[in-house]
């Protein structure tokens, strides 16, 4: 992988463009990313280019975890498609039950 260098002077506003857009993150949702490793990785990086690795290494790991995870969802997904289908059969049975209970205005002879 190329790595681009840049000179002091873009290193610097590439420095306060990352530090002002973690700033207005903060302020537009209230959550100060400052305060995770992911942001202090960041903040570390001088070029464009090591951001871009940064966020590729997050990606990756973030696929490492899903796929570890899966034969948890393999095990859930069966379960999860049982209840659903129980849960509607018994919204049927409760409607039928309840028309066939409650009929206004019909006189029981």
């Amino acid at each position: 992988m190329s790595s681009t260098t840049l000179p002091s002077s873009s290193a610097s506003s590439f420095e306060l463009i990352l530090s002002n857009a973690l700033q207005d993150y903060t302020k537009q949702t209230g959550v100060d990313l400052s305060k995770y490793d992911f942001a202090a990785q960041l903040e570390r990086c001088r070029s464009p280019d090591e951001v871009l690795m940064v966020l590729r290494d997050k990606a990756k790991k973030f696929k490492e975890y899903r796929d570890g995870n899966r034969k948890l969802i393999n095990w859930i997904t069966p379960v999860v498609q049982f209840v659903h289908v129980f849960a509607g059969f018994l919204g049927e049975a409760t409607s039928i039950v309840s028309r066939k209970a409650f009929k206004p205005f019909e006189r029981p002879f």
